[in-house]
């Protein structure tokens, strides 16, 4: 009888994740903003807690992305651990442009949302004006 309880209470967190996936969370919203000194990417994502959200710089990359974690757990492991099912809700890789900062990115959780924000290098890069030379 095991052996039905473990499927049973593997398809009911199943089920359980699916149902938040698809009838009880929202989505995930992403905003840019550009302020004097960085830019502002803000992740919202209501009932999603503070530890689900991830930001990585993988190279010239910036990954942010939500993972959905089960409650229950899995099985045993052979080595004596339990293993719960994580499903990504967002995905966003983007391109870190030249212009930030990419050592002192940083990431805060505030008020539900999370803010990555990208120092710029050096205001004067950012905008200027190429003169046009004269060859003859």
């Amino acid at each position: 009888m095991k052996a039905i309880e473990n499927v049973f209470k593997g398809t009911g967190g199943q089920i359980d994740l699916l149902n938040t996936l698809y009838g009880g969370s929202t989505q995930t919203t992403m905003n840019v903003d550009k302020e004097d000194e960085r830019l502002v990417i803000t992740l919202s994502a209501p009932g999603v807690s503070a530890n689900s959200f991830n930001v990585l710089v993988e190279g010239s990359k910036l990954v942010l992305y939500t993972l959905l974690v089960s409650t229950s757990t899995n099985q045993l492991q052979n080595d004596g651990t339990s293993q719960r099912l994580a499903v990504p809700m967002f995905l966003r890789v983007l391109d870190i442009p030249s212009f930030v900062d990419v050592d002192h990115i940083e990431a805060v959780h505030e008020h539900g949302r999370v803010l990555v924000m990208l120092p710029f290098n050096d205001n004067e890069y950012m905008h200027r004006k190429i003169d046009i030379k004269n060859l003859f």
